[in-house]
C-alpha cells in the first residue's frame, strides 16, 4: 500500500504542475485549488482528485471525494468522505468527527490532526521513510579511470572552461531544437512573456516538490523506472525552457539592432548570450545561484503550462457582452 500511495501522489502532482483546464473544472472533473478557497458542500460529490496548493479546502459533512487528495503547502478541513488516499506535503489537515478516509494517510513535513476520524488505510509519516541519502560516490567511482585530475576539476580555470563549454553546447542545442520545433519553442517563449509570474510560480513548485516525489519513487524499487523517467522529463523541460528564453532574447536583440535574424540564428545567438550571462552570475558568491534558479523556473513553468509548446495556455476568462440597444420604432410613412 505504501508504494501505491507514493506512486499515486507522484502521478497526481505531475498532473498538477501542468495547469491546463483544471482551474475551471467542475466537480465532475477533479479540482485544483491554487492559493484560493474551495468548499465542497454537504451532499456534493467530487468525482476525481482534489489538489490544494497554497490554498484552503473545506469538505463539509456528507461530501464525497472519489479520488486522491493532495495538500501541498495548503490547508484542509475535512468532515466528509475521501475514498482515495490523502497526501500532505508541508500542509495542514484537520479532520472532523464525521470524517472518513478510506485510503492511506501520507504526511511528509505536514501537520495532521486526526481527531476521531475513521482512517481505513495506513498512516505513513516522513519519519518512517528510509531514504538512503548517504551515497558513497567515492567508492562507486573508485575503479573508474580519471581523465581530468581532481585539481583541475576544483580549480577556477576548470570552472571557467566548463562555463563556456556548457553555454556553447546549449546554444548549439537551441539551433537544433528551433530547426525541428519552431512553433513549439515560440509558443513557450510567448507564454514566458505573457505569464512570467505564473510560470515562475509553477516552475518553483515543480523544482521543490518533484525531487522529493521522484526520490520516493526510486527507493520503492517497483516504481524506480517511473522515477528515472520523471527525471528525464524534468531535465528536458528545464532545457527546453532555457532555449525558449534564449529565443526571446535573440529576437529582441535582432529588433534592437535592426537585424533581420532568422529564428534559428536568433535562438543560437540569444541562447548563447543568455546562458553566458545567467551562468556568469552564478560565479557571484552566496547569491549567484538565484538567477539560474529563478529564470530556469520561469522557463520550466512555461513548458509545463503549454505541454511542451503543444497548446496555448488559456486561463479562465470572462467574455464581456455588449449591451443590446432597444430597437427604435419605425417612423410612420
Amino acid at each position: 500500500m505504501k508504494r501505491l500511495a507514493y506512486a499515486s501522489l507522484f502521478v497526481l502532482v505531475l498532473a498538477l504542475v501542468s495547469p491546463i483546464t483544471t482551474f475551471a473544472a467542475g466537480p465532475e472533473d477533479g479540482r485544483v485549488v491554487l492559493g484560493t478557497d474551495f468548499v465542497l458542500e454537504s451532499g456534493e460529490i467530487l468525482d476525481g482528485d482534489l489538489a490544494v496548493i497554497g490554498g484552503t479546502a473545506t469538505l463539509e459533512v456528507d461530501s464525497v471525494v472519489t479520488g486522491t487528495v493532495a495538500i501541498i503547502g495548503g490547508n484542509l478541513a475535512a468532515d466528509g468522505i475521501i475514498e482515495g488516499d490523502l497526501a500532505v506535503v508541508g500542509g495542514n489537515v484537520r479532520f472532523g468527527a464525521a470524517a472518513v478516509l478510506e485510503g492511506d494517510l501520507i504526511s511528509f513535513g505536514g501537520n495532521v490532526n486526526r481527531g476521531a476520524a475513521q482512517i481505513g488505510g495506513e498512516f505513513i509519516s516522513g519519519d518512517e521513510l528510509d531514504i538512503p541519502l548517504a551515497f558513497r560516490f567515492g567508492e562507486f567511482f573508485s575503479d573508474v579511470p580519471v581523465v581530468v585530475s581532481p585539481f583541475m576539476r576544483d580549480s577556477f580555470g576548470w570552472s571557467v572552461l566548463r562555463y563556456f563549454f556548457q553555454s556553447f553546447m546549449l546554444a548549439a542545442l537551441a539551433i537544433l531544437v528551433v530547426m525541428f520545433l519552431p512553433k513549439q519553442t515560440r509558443l513557450v517563449a510567448d507564454t514566458v512573456v505573457e505569464q512570467p509570474l505564473l510560470a515562475g510560480a509553477f516552475g518553483l513548485l515543480t523544482a521543490v516538490v518533484a525531487p522529493i516525489l521522484i526520490l520516493l519513487l526510486i527507493v520503492t524499487i517497483c516504481f524506480a523506472i517511473v522515477g528515472f523517467a520523471a527525471v528525464v522529463f524534468l531535465v528536458a523541460a528545464w532545457v527546453f525552457g532555457m532555449i525558449a528564453l534564449g529565443l526571446e532574447v535573440g529576437e529582441r536583440l535582432g529588433k534592437a539592432t535592426n537585424a533581420d535574424l532568422q529564428p534559428v540564428v536568433a535562438a543560437g545567438i540569444g541562447t548563447l548570450i543568455f546562458s553566458l550571462v545567467v551562468n556568469g552570475i552564478g560565479f557571484i558568491p552566496c547569491v549567484g545561484w538565484l538567477a539560474p534558479l529563478l529564470l530556469g523556473a520561469v522557463g520550466l513553468g512555461a513548458v509545463l503550462m503549454t505541454r511542451f509548446g503543444t497548446r496555448h495556455y488559456a486561463p479562465g476568462t470572462t467574455t464581456a457582452v455588449a449591451p443590446v440597444e432597444p430597437e427604435k420604432p419605425a417612423k410612420p410613412k
